[in-house]
């Protein structure tokens, strides 16, 4: 439960300003745009161009093998040339990328397109979540990553609602061409969007990869794994259990928003230690019912008690990571740890399409399951190496 704000608190500084409520809406749009294909890509692959399993998912981990090799570059070009270039430059990729996705006949041309967008959505990802910390008080860091993750899972319940809703009463090219020009709205929104960087930014502060994000991105990486998995091929494995696509991603995203919205600040109250052990226990719960119960109602009860896990890992672990540096390096620092969330989500696709081809999905959350729990395991017994002057700055302890 939310405590009272104190009578004390009122001279406090606001995290809600009009620049951070037009940062959360661009970004809303941007993942709306991208919740749009989310489940229809897996679908496209399948039944348009008759792709394997294992193709499919290397088509779908191609986005975020494409992020991955750009993040580092990615953090450092907005510590160096500012939030809003960023902003602005993933967008404008992500509208050419969906766009392209329309000429995609063939598995080649899907992995060229796939990339592509995995590039823009490393720039914008990245700079946004750069910018929430900028314009965030010291102590509500966490309380401003929960409030902007908001946009991206606001984005995953409405986007796939469009996505079917199109594709129903259209085509693929349809669904791609709807998505592209709401991603040109988030390119319109970022373009009025002000610069949020410090103007003591400077070039030779800024690294391409920063150690302070590796034991918060190991984390992220064995925390969702298994939710990478999970939207890559949910929208597949319903057809076995009868259900829609959009009902385990709605409930998904309906719990994750929910959440991080009552939640927020539990993050910089309770520390990432104390809130994501917890979280990724509940995350391997919830899959080890998935993998266990094949059934509808067994997918609904396992994506729900996934969701609770996944809505306090990433912002409780990200909150950690940018409190270690100055301000001068939080793009960097967030470029390292949200590398390891591309990793995941490219692995992950490949990882369980491949087992899929052989033992069907339900296997395939077993082993997720197993990584989360894994996660928690390091977190506990490893405490020690997550630097104790970092947890003052964000209550992390």
């Amino acid at each position: 439960m939310i405590e009272p704000v104190p009578s004390a608190a009122v001279d406090r500084p606001s995290l809600i300003t009009p620049t951070f409520v037009s940062l959360a809406a661009a970004t809303l749009v941007f993942f709306i745009a991208g919740g749009i294909v989310l489940p229809i890509v897996p679908q496209f692959g399948e039944r348009q161009l008759r792709l394997s399993p294992a193709e499919v998912g290397i088509a779908i981990a191609m986005f975020s093998v494409a992020s991955l090799i750009v993040r580092p570059v990615v953090g450092w070009a907005t510590d160096r040339f500012g939030r809003r270039p960023a902003l602005i430059g993933g967008a404008a990729v992500t509208v050419l990328a969906l766009v392209l996705h329309v000429e995609a006949g063939s598995l080649g041309l899907l992995v060229i397109a796939r990339a592509l967008f995995g590039v823009g959505e490393a720039f914008f990802f990245v700079a946004a979540l750069a910018a929430a910390s900028d314009l965030a008080p010291a102590d509500r860091r966490g309380e401003a990553i929960s409030y902007l993750s908001l946009s991206l899972y606001l984005g995953l319940a409405i986007g796939p609602l469009i996505g079917e809703a199109v594709l129903g009463v259209g085509s693929y090219g349809a669904v791609w061409l709807v998505a592209a020009g709401i991603a040109a709205v988030s390119l319109v929104l970022a373009w009025l969007m002000p610069e949020t960087a410090p103007a003591t930014r400077t070039g030779e502060r800024a690294r391409f990869f920063h150690p302070a994000g590796v034991v918060p991105g190991v984390l992220i990486f064995l925390g969702v794994f298994g939710m990478a998995g999970f939207l890559a091929f949910v929208p597949v494995y319903v057809d076995e259990v009868g259900l829609s696509a959009s009902v385990p991603l709605g409930v998904y995203a309906g719990i994750v928003v929910v959440l991080r919205l009552i939640g927020a600040r539990l993050p910089d109250r309770l520390g990432a230690v104390r809130l994501s052990g917890s979280a990724l226990v509940a995350t391997a719960v919830g899959l080890a019912i998935m993998g266990s119960v094949r059934t509808a109602p067994g997918l609904i009860v396992g994506t729900a008690i996934m969701a609770v896990g996944v809505a306090f890992t990433f912002p409780a672990l990200m909150a950690l990571a940018v409190s270690r540096v100055g301000p001068s390096e939080r793009g960097t620092v967030v470029g390292t740890a949200s590398l390891f969330l591309d990793l995941a989500f490219g692995a992950a696709p490949v990882v369980i399409g491949t087992i899929a081809g052989t033992t069907g999905y339900g296997p395939t959350f077993l082993v997720s399951a197993a990584l989360a729990a894994l996660g928690c395991g390091l977190l506990v017994g490893g405490r020690r190496f997550i630097d104790p002057a970092a947890h003052g700055s964000t209550a992390v302890a």
